[in-house]
C-alpha cells in the first residue's frame, strides 16, 4: 500500500482479506490462457469517452504516450523513449512503429503534435501543461520534437492515458471537436476496440487483434455498466454481476463486511496520479459570498472531524491546504484547517452585516454537487446542516453527471460547490487550472468556476510551473497555498482514498499508477 493508506488507514490494514497487486512477477506473463469477459461497474456516465475538455477517457481505447510506475516514474508505451535537452525546454519522442488506429490508419507523431496543439485549447489541465510550448516538430513519421519558451519539468506526468488523450488526426481535423461522433464512440490505439454502447445502461469493448503488444490484453471483451446508486453497485459486487468497480464503488461502511466475505479484495493503488481533495468552492459574483468574512463563517462553522467520520468512514484525512498531503514536495504541513467554531461563525456573519432575520436566516444559497462520487452528496447534506446552525439556509440542487457539468461551467447556476478537484500528480496538473484567472472560461469543465482572481497567485503559479530549482520551486508552492488560504475562494476539506473493490478472480488489474476514470485493464487475467 501506498500514499495516506500506509499512514492512517489501519482499517484496510486489518481486514483478513487484504488484497494487492505483487508486480514482482507480472501476472500477464504467467500461462493463463487468453479469454473471458471482464464485468466492470462505474458510478457514472461520461458526457464524452475522449479526454478532450477533461470531462471523460477510456485509456483502454485511446492507448497512451508514456505509463507512470508505481514510483511514479514515466515507462515507455507509444514513446518508445524521449530525450530531453539540459535546459529542460526541448523534449523529442520516439514513437513505437508499426502501431495503427483501430480504423487501420497508421499512428504518426502527426497525430500526437495535432493532440497537444488541441488539447491546449481545449483541456482545463493541458492548458497550462503546454501553456509555453512553442513549437512542436515532425522530421519524420515516428519522431516529435516539443519545444517550450520554459522548462517543463511535469511534462512527462502528465502524458498518460488518463492524462493526455492522443488523437487521431484523420478524425478529428477540420471538425467541430465538441459535436464529432469520435467523442462517443472513440477510435484509438489501445488494447480494445470500442464495441457498443447502450446510453444510461452500459458500453462493451472487445480485444483489439491487431495490438501492438502481442501479450496483451488477456481478457476478450469489458462489459462496463453504468450503476449511479452505491447501495446498489455493492449488491451487484456481492451478487456476482459485477467483477470490479474502481473509484470507490461502494459505501465505505460496507468494506469491511465484503473482505470478511472472502470472495473480494481491495486495492488502493491506481490512484497515485489522483491527489484526491474534497472541497467546497465559493462562487466569488455572489454579492454575500465575496465578503471574506462570510467565507470565513462558512469555514468555522464546518466540524472536519465529523465530515471524515460520517462522510468518509474515516477514509480521509484533513487537507487544509489546496495541496493535499500526499503531494509532500509542495504541501504546507504548517496551515491547519479554521477552528470549528460556530460562535465565531455567527460573530464573523454579524460583523459582515447579515444579522438574522426574524425567521432566522440570514441568507439562502444553491448548492451543487459532483454526482461522480455519493460522498459528495452526503456531504452537501452535512454542510446543509452546519450552515443552516448558523443561520444560512442552504437548497442543494441535484443533477446527473452531464448536467451538472453545464449547470456549474456554463450556466453557474451554483452558490456553493462540493466536489473534488484533484490535485493530479503535479501542481501544475490540477491546481493551476482552479486558481490561475486565465482559467477563468465559461463552459470549461473543472476550471476557475470560482472566479477567483489574484496577480500575486498568477505570477507565484506560473513561475512555479518552469522553476527547475526543487527548493525554490516549493517555496513558491508554499507561498501560494498560504495566499489561498487566507484569501478563502474555497475551503479545503479532506484528502480522502479513493478504493478498487473486486472479486478475487479478477487478477493483475492495476499494474500501473495512472489508473483513474476507466482503466486500462490490458494485464488483467480472470481465473474460473
Amino acid at each position: 500500500m501506498t500514499g495516506i493508506d500506509r499512514r492512517t488507514f489501519g482499517k484496510l490494514l486489518a481486514a483478513s482479506t487484504f488484497v494487492s497487486a505483487d508486480l514482482a512477477v507480472p501476472a500477464f506473463a504467467q500461462t493463463k490462457a487468453k479469454g473471458g469477459t471482464l464485468r466492470v461497474v462505474v458510478t457514472a456516465e461520461q458526457p464524452s469517452f475522449v479526454d478532450l475538455f477533461g470531462n471523460g477517457a477510456i485509456p483502454a481505447v485511446q492507448g497512451e504516450l508514456v505509463s507512470i510506475d508505481f514510483d511514479m516514474n514515466p515507462q515507455p508505451s507509444l514513446a518508445e523513449r524521449w530525450d530531453i535537452t539540459e535546459d529542460g525546454t526541448v523534449y523529442t519522442f520516439h514513437l513505437r512503429k508499426g502501431v495503427k488506429w483501430h480504423d487501420g490508419r497508421p499512428f504518426t507523431s502527426e497525430d500526437v503534435a495535432y493532440s497537444f496543439e488541441t488539447l491546449r485549447e481545449t483541456h482545463p489541465r493541458r492548458r497550462n501543461t503546454f501553456a509555453n510550448l512553442v513549437a512542436v516538430e515532425t522530421p519524420d513519421a515516428h519522431t516529435l520534437v516539443a519545444r517550450f519558451s520554459a522548462p517543463a519539468p511535469y511534462l512527462l506526468g502528465a502524458l498518460s492515458g488518463v492524462g493526455t488523450a492522443i488523437l487521431p488526426k484523420h478524425i478529428y481535423k477540420g471538425t467541430d471537436l465538441k459535436t464529432n461522433p469520435n467523442n462517443r464512440r472513440p477510435i484509438g490505439t489501445g488494447p480494445f476496440l470500442f464495441k457498443e454502447w447502450e446510453q444510461g445502461s452500459h458500453y462493451v469493448l472487445e480485444r483489439n487483434p491487431d495490438y501492438w503488444d502481442t501479450a496483451k490484453p488477456r481478457v476478450e471483451r469489458i462489459i462496463v455498466r453504468v450503476i449511479p446508486d452505491s447501495a446498489a453497485r455493492a449488491a451487484a459486487l456481492e451478487t456476482g454481476e459485477i467483477d470490479i468497480g474502481h473509484g470507490s464503488p461502494i459505501p465505505y461502511g460496507d468494506v469491511e463486511r465484503f473482505l470478511a466475505s472472502k470472495r473480494f479484495g481491495v486495492e488502493t493503488r491506481g490512484y497515485e496520479l489522483g491527489g484526491n481533495l474534497h472541497q467546497l468552492f465559493f462562487n466569488l459574483d455572489n454579492s454575500f459570498l465575496k465578503e471574506l468574512k462570510v467565507r470565513q463563517a462558512i469555514a468555522h462553522a464546518l466540524d472536519i472531524d465529523r465530515l471524515i467520520k460520517v462522510v468518509w468512514n474515516g477514509y480521509a484525512i484533513p487537507s487544509p491546504t489546496a495541496i493535499v498531503p500526499d503531494l509532500r514536495n509542495f504541501h504546507d504541513s504548517t496551515l491547519k484547517h479554521y477552528a470549528y467554531d460556530p460562535a465565531r461563525a455567527t460573530k464573523l456573519l454579524d460583523e459582515a452585516g447579515f444579522p438574522r432575520a426574524a425567521n432566522g436566516k440570514r441568507a439562502t444559497l444553491n448548492l451543487t454537487w459532483n454526482p461522480g462520487m455519493a460522498q459528495q452528496r452526503q456531504a452537501a447534506e452535512y454542510i446543509r446542516y452546519a450552515l443552516g446552525e448558523v443561520g444560512i439556509e442552504v437548497k442543494i440542487l441535484n443533477f446527473e453527471f452531464s448536467t451538472y457539468i453545464q449547470k456549474v461551467y456554463t450556466e453557474r447556476v451554483f452558490d456553493i460547490d462540493v466536489q473534488n478537484l484533484n490535485n493530479g500528480y503535479d501542481p501544475t496538473d490540477g491546481i493551476d487550472r482552479a486558481y490561475l484567472s486565465s482559467n477563468i472560461k465559461k463552459g470549461l469543465p473543472w476550471s476557475n468556476h470560482t472566479h477567483y482572481s489574484n496577480p500575486e497567485v498568477d505570477a507565484l503559479l506560473t513561475s512555479a510551473a518552469a522553476e527547475r530549482d526543487p527548493a525554490e520551486r516549493r517555496r513558491k508552492y508554499v507561498e501560494f497555498q498560504r495566499i489561498v488560504h487566507r484569501d478563502l475562494p474555497a475551503v479545503n476539506l479532506v484528502q480522502f482514498q479513493r478504493l478498487t473493490m473486486f472479486n478475487n478472480r479478477v487478477n493483475d488489474h492495476t499494474p500501473y499508477a495512472a489508473r483513474l476514470g476507466s482503466d486500462y485493464f490490458d494485464r488483467v487475467y480472470l481465473e474460473d
